[in-house]
């Protein structure tokens, strides 16, 4: 994935090696810089058999995940579910939560956190690491 100002909009180009190419790259970054702060958007893809981080809140940004192609697998303090392509998750700022890809494939899609200029902080639920999946 490449990005490219086109007439004050900025455009994100897939990669040509596809996600692949695009988890190993790692994600494209906008903001806040370029928006006054108002978010930061990550964009890209993640590898397939991703363990997540552990169970963690954010105290000062909210969260919003796209799942472009592929599935995302969330967690929450009571109850986990695959969200697959074109769905869309807003995890509210101070709710516990993970993340991971558990399938094979890599998963695209964009991370929006807000706000952009807020420092986003993990606070983590556990001290000892996430169990195997």
């Amino acid at each position: 994935m490449t990005m490219e100002m086109i007439g004050g909009a900025t455009v994100a180009w897939p990669d040509e090696g596809g996600a692949i190419a695009e988890a190993e790259r790692g994600p494209l970054m906008l903001g806040p810089e370029q928006n006054d702060g108002a978010y930061v958007a990550m964009i890209g893809a993640g590898r397939g058999n991703d363990k997540g981080p552990p169970l963690h809140f954010h105290p000062h940004t909210d969260e919003g995940f796209y799942i472009g192609d592929g599935e995302m697998t969330f967690e929450f303090e009571d109850r986990e579910f695959v969200a697959g392509t074109g769905t869309f998750v807003f995890v509210p700022r101070g709710l516990v939560h993970t993340a991971r890809n558990a399938g094979d494939a890599p998963m695209r899609g964009l991370i929006i956190i807000s706000p952009g200029a807020a420092e986003h902080v993990f606070e983590y639920v556990r001290s000892e690491p996430a169990p195997e999946r």
